[in-house]
C-alpha cells in the first residue's frame, strides 16, 4: 500500500539547525554540500509524487473508462437535453485526458518549480472544465463525481505533500538566493579589481607626466642661466627702450607739424588733405607707410620745411632700422615654448586627476553595494544556523 504523506514525514525527525562557524570563501563548499542533501530530500519526496501519480493513473484510467461507458441515450429526457449533455460530457472527458497527459509529462526540475507547474496544470483544468462538468451532472452523477472525486483527492494529497515540504522548497529558494548573491559578489569584485588596475595605470601617467614637467622646469632653469639666454635678454631691454624712445620722438615730431597750416593751403586739394587728415589722426602710422615722405612732401611744398622737422624725421628712421637690425638678432624665446608645453603637460594632470577620482567614486559605490550583498550573504547562511568567521 502507498505510504501517506504524514506517515513519511512523522517517520523522519525534525533536524535541528546547523550550528557551526566557516569562512566566507567556505561558503561554496558550504553550499555544494547543503545542495545535495536538500537535493536528497527533494529525491524523496519526487518518489512519493511518482508513486501516487502512478496510482492516480491506474485509478482514473477505471473511473473515466466507467463515465466514458453510460448511455446517455437511454434516460428518459428530450433529445435537446442528451445532446447537451453528451457534448458536455465529450468536452469534460476530453479536458481530463488533457489533465492526465500534462501531469504524465511535467518535468521535475526542482521541487520549487513543480509545484508552479501542477498548480498551474490544476488552475487550468478547473477552469475549462467546471462549466462542462455541471451540464454533464444534469443526466450523470455518481460516475462523472467519481472522476472528478479522484483529482480532487490527488489534489489534497498534493497540497498535504507540499505543505509538509515548505521547508525543503524554502532551503532551496535560500541555497538558490545566496548563489546567485556570490555570483554578483564576484562580479562586483571583478569590476573593483578592474577600477583598482585603472587607478594604478592612471597614477603612473601622472607620475610620468609629473616627472616630465620637472625635467622640461630644469630645462628652463638650465637655459635661464646661459650666456646666450642673457644676451637675448639684454637685446629685449634694448629693442623696449628703443620702441620707448620712437614713441617720444613721434610724439615731438608731431608737435612741430603745423596741421592748421598744411590745411589752410591745401584746404582745396581733396587728395592732399587726405594726407595731412591721416598724420593728424594717427602720426606713427603715417611715419611707418613711408617714412615721412608724404608730410615731409606737403611741409615743403608749403613752404613751411624745417630743418628740425628733416632732421627729426630721420632720426625716427634711423632709429626704426636699427630696432630692426637688434630684432634680426633676437633668438627664439625656448623659454615661452617650453613654458607652454608645462602649461599644456599640467593640464593634463589635472584631466588625469579628474578622471582618477572619477574612477575612484565609481569604486566607492560599488564596494558599499558589494557589502551590502555581503551582509544579505552574511544572513542568509544565517537562516541555516551558520555563522560566518569573517566578512570577506
Amino acid at each position: 500500500m502507498f505510504m501517506g504523506i504524514l506517515d513519511f514525514f512523522r517517520r523522519k525527525k525534525v533536524s535541528k539547525p546547523e550550528s557551526k562557524e566557516i569562512e566566507f570563501d567556505e561558503i561554496e563548499n558550504w553550499l555544494e554540500d547543503k545542495t545535495k542533501g536538500i537535493n536528497k530530500k527533494e529525491g524523496e519526496v519526487f518518489d512519493l509524487i511518482r508513486g501516487k501519480i502512478d496510482l492516480f493513473m491506474g485509478e482514473i484510467g477505471k473511473k473515466t473508462k466507467v463515465l466514458e461507458a453510460v448511455d446517455v441515450e437511454s434516460k428518459k429526457v428530450e433529445d435537446r437535453v442528451k445532446i447537451i449533455v453528451r457534448q458536455s460530457l465529450d468536452k469534460y472527458l476530453n479536458f481530463v485526458s488533457i489533465f492526465i497527459k500534462e501531469l504524465d509529462e511535467i518535468e521535475k526540475q526542482n521541487l520549487c518549480q513543480f509545484i508552479d507547474e501542477l498548480n498551474k496544470i490544476f488552475s487550468e483544468f478547473d477552469k475549462h472544465s467546471y462549466v462542462f462538468y455541471k451540464r454533464a451532472t444534469y443526466l450523470i452523477g455518481d460516475e462523472i463525481a467519481a472522476v472528478k472525486q479522484e483529482i480532487n483527492n490527488l489534489s489534497e494529497y498534493f497540497t498535504k505533500l507540499f505543505k509538509e515540504s515548505e521547508e525543503i522548497v524554502k532551503s532551496l529558494k535560500a541555497v538558490f538566493s545566496i548563489k546567485l548573491k556570490l555570483r554578483k559578489i564576484d562580479e562586483l569584485v571583478a569590476s573593483i579589481d578592474k577600477i583598482n588596475s585603472e587607478v594604478k595605470v592612471l597614477d603612473e601617467r601622472i607620475k610620468n607626466k609629473k616627472d616630465k614637467v620637472e625635467e622640461i622646469l630644469e630645462e628652463i632653469g638650465k637655459i635661464k642661466t646661459s650666456k646666450g639666454y642673457r644676451e637675448n635678454l639684454k637685446k629685449h631691454e634694448e629693442i623696449k627702450l628703443t620702441e620707448k624712445q620712437l614713441g617720444e620722438d613721434v610724439l615731438k615730431l608731431k608737435s612741430l607739424v603745423d596741421f592748421k597750416a598744411l590745411s589752410n593751403v591745401f584746404h582745396s586739394d581733396e587728395k592732399k588733405m587726405k594726407i595731412i587728415k591721416s598724420y593728424k589722426e594717427d602720426f606713427q602710422e603715417g611715419l611707418s607707410k613711408n617714412d615721412g615722405e608724404s608730410i615731409l612732401g606737403l611741409i615743403s611744398e608749403a613752404e613751411l620745411y624745417s630743418d628740425i622737422i628733416s632732421d627729426k624725421i630721420k632720426q625716427i628712421n634711423e632709429k626704426k632700422q636699427n630696432l630692426v637690425e637688434i630684432k634680426k638678432l633676437i633668438k627664439k624665446d625656448k623659454i615661452k615654448v617650453l613654458s607652454e608645453e608645462v602649461e599644456k603637460v599640467e593640464k593634463e594632470i589635472e584631466d588625469l586627476k579628474i578622471e582618477k577620482v572619477k574612477h575612484v567614486k565609481r569604486g566607492e559605490v560599488i564596494e558599499v553595494s558589494r557589502g551590502g550583498i555581503v551582509g544579505e550573504v552574511m544572513e542568509g547562511v544565517g537562516g541555516f544556523g551558520v555563522r560566518l568567521k569573517s566578512e570577506f
